[in-house]
């Protein structure tokens, strides 16, 4: 399900067993949103994008029951808005054919979408199925074509330039708190999955101990206890990620695409997640817009979320996507809200 917490008070108690519904404070008269067949999709990111479009958002979950979500929670309710968005989820069920039936004889008007277009036009990022046998679109995504790349390119060689330049002093600086604080090297090479499935050796200043993986691969996390306290503090303004530059130039990867991830890791999602192989078609970035969309996560639930925002920047890719990104990092890194 999402990550958001919902606070008591917008889920109306009789509806808890089964159908997770939330209300604004304030009556806006703005109508309200039905998503059927529900399963995991939406984020607190969503959630607040949502809200101040709709009075009310009902998210009915898979398999419930049709008497139940009919008599008990929407007759009593519609009484109260005139538009009703239905957002159908056709990959899981039919239940929402029933529902716009109901609605019909109740005089409502109703707008439709596809789960597919809900989650581009409205949350940007490409919806995907939470069983890794659905397939949500029938045709590979588009990968960016020569013009672009050759663009992308420039810029990267660019930007790397400049940042490696005005960013030296910096260098100098972590490689002597680094030492201080936890003996060994002050780089940390490790081997990543760039485009088309080959392995780099991605470089970043060593935030955690000599010790931190002696159980095994592990994903990062907000709070992880490897870290040495110098370690943490790169890491929250992005200052570990400045060597990676290096792999910029070298043509490894690229200021903006999905973060890339180990072989350990990958071998596993590209056989839990549909489409997760699509991401290694483009270069790996420093950022990327799942980066500034979601926080750390790990494990499938959150890979595939991620995956969701990598899709939609490989399908909408502009320069205004590529800019907007770059920006909210920057001010991710000024206000120390790195994750």
């Amino acid at each position: 399900m999402s990550h958001f917490t919902l606070p008591t008070s917008v889920i109306s108690a009789p509806s808890r067993r089964v159908i997770h519904r939330l209300r604004k404070g304030n009556r806006t008269g703005k109508g309200l949103l039905l998503i059927t067949g529900y399963d995991y999709f939406l984020t607190k990111r969503d959630y607040k994008r949502l809200l101040p479009q709709y009075e009310e958002v009902i998210l009915v979950p898979r398999h419930t029951d049709d008497e139940y979500l009919l008599n008990v929670i929407l007759y009593p309710i519609l009484s109260k808005y005139a538009l009703i968005h239905l957002v159908a989820n056709p990959e899981y069920d039919q239940q929402h054919h029933q529902v716009y039936q109901f609605m019909v004889k109740q005089s409502k008007m109703i707008r439709v979408s596809t789960i597919t277009d809900f989650c581009e036009q409205m949350l940007g990022k490409v919806y995907i199925a939470q069983n890794a046998h659905e397939r949500t679109f029938t045709n590979d995504l588009p990968v960016f074509r020569p013009g672009i790349r050759v663009l992308k390119k420039g810029m990267d060689v660019l930007a790397s330039i400049f940042f490696l330049f005005f960013t030296s002093p910096f260098w100098v600086w972590c490689a002597l708190r680094i030492k201080q604080q936890s003996p060994g090297p002050v780089f940390y090479r490790q081997a990543r999955v760039g485009r088309q499935d080959q392995e780099f050796y991605c470089v970043k200043f060593r935030s955690m101990r000599l010790d931190a993986e002696v159980a095994g691969a592990a994903f990062s996390s907000k709070k992880d206890r490897r870290t040495f306290p110098f370690g943490a503090f790169m890491r929250k303004i992005r200052l570990d990620e400045l060597p990676q530059f290096l792999n910029v130039l070298k043509g490894e990867m690229s200021l903006v695409g999905p973060r890339p991830e180990r072989k350990v890791f990958t071998t596993s999602f590209e056989n839990q997640i549909p489409h997760y192989q699509t991401r290694h078609q483009v270069k790996p970035g420093i950022t990327g817009y799942a980066q500034i969309c979601y926080p750390y996560g790990a494990g499938v639930k959150d890979a595939r979320h991620k995956l969701m925002y990598d899709l939609y920047y490989i399908k909408h890719w502009s320069i205004r996507l590529e800019a907007y990104i770059l920006w909210r990092t920057v001010i991710t890194v000024i206000t120390k809200q790195g994750c």
